[in-house]
C-alpha cells in the first residue's frame, strides 16, 4: 500500500467517505501544473479527492472564451456531481494551477456504494447540497467583488515560485476574459497594484512584493471552501 496515499487519507479524514477496508481500491495520481484534471464534456471515470495542490475550475464558451468559477484547495471532491449520472460527462474544466495529488476511487466502486450504502448516499448528497449552496453564494460574491480583489485572488492562486519570489506571468488578455472584465480595466488595475507596492512589473511579468497583503486584498474571492 502506498504510504503517501495512506498519509493523505488520514490527514484529510477520508474515512468519512471511503472505509479503510476499501483502501486497496484507491489510487494516488499526480497532475502537473497546467494539466487537466477534468475536461468539460469528457467522461468522468473516477471520483477524485484533491489532497494536495490547487486547481482552478472554469467553463468555456463555444467561441473559446473562458470564465473562472473558483479555485479548489484540499480537501475537495471532484466529479461528485457527474459520478451520479449515467454515462457521466464533466460539466466544467478543472486544471491544476500547481502540482496536484488526487486520490481516485473507481466509478464502478462508487456506483456499488450508492446502491448498497445508505450512509454513503446521505454523506454524498449532503456534500452536494452544501457545494451547491456555496457555489450560488460564491458566484454572487465573485460578481460583486471589485476587480482588484478578484485579480489579487487570481494572482495569489496562480503565481509561480522563482528565485526572485512569486511571479505572475499569465496572458493578460486571457485573464481579463476569465475575470469577466476588459483588458484596459485589468491593465489599469495591475498598474494600481504596482503603485501600491504590492507588485512590480518586470520583463517576465509581475513580481509579487507583498504576498500577504495581496492575499488579504483578494479575500479568497474565488476559493471554494473545503467540505
Amino acid at each position: 500500500m502506498d504510504k503517501r496515499l495512506i498519509g493523505y487519507y488520514e490527514q484529510h479524514g477520508l474515512n468519512r467517505f471511503i472505509p479503510e477496508r476499501d483502501l486497496a481500491l484507491l489510487n494516488l495520481r499526480r497532475f502537473s501544473r497546467g494539466e487537466s484534471i477534468l475536461e468539460s464534456d469528457r467522461p468522468v471515470t473516477d471520483l477524485l479527492f484533491l489532497v494536495d495542490g490547487r486547481a482552478r475550475v472554469f467553463t468555456s464558451a463555444a467561441n473559446g472564451r473562458q470564465l473562472l468559477l473558483c479555485f479548489y484547495e484540499p480537501p475537495q471532491i471532484l466529479g461528485d456531481l457527474e459520478i451520479l449520472q449515467d454515462g457521466p460527462l464533466a460539466t466544467t474544466n478543472v486544471e491544476a494551477t500547481t502540482a496536484c495529488w488526487c486520490i481516485t476511487a473507481p466509478r464502478s466502486y462508487v456506483a456499488r456504494r450508492l446502491e448498497t450504502d445508505n450512509d454513503f448516499v446521505r454523506t454524498l448528497s449532503a456534500l452536494l447540497a452544501h457545494k451547491l449552496e456555496r457555489v450560488i453564494r460564491n458566484s454572487a460574491l465573485n460578481l460583486l467583488h471589485p476587480v482588484d480583489a478578484r485579480l489579487a485572488s487570481f494572482i495569489t492562486a496562480t503565481a509561480i515560485e522563482t528565485p526572485d519570489g512569486e511571479l505572475f506571468s499569465a496572458n493578460i488578455t486571457h485573464v481579463a476574459e476569465q475575470l469577466g472584465t476588459s483588458f484596459r480595466h485589468l491593465h489599469r488595475t495591475l498598474t494600481a497594484l504596482c503603485a501600491e507596492g504590492l507588485l512590480r512589473k518586470t520583463a517576465a511579468g509581475y513580481l509579487v512584493l507583498q504576498p500577504l497583503q495581496l492575499e488579504a486584498r483578494g479575500g479568497g474571492a474565488y476559493v471554494l471552501p473545503s467540505p
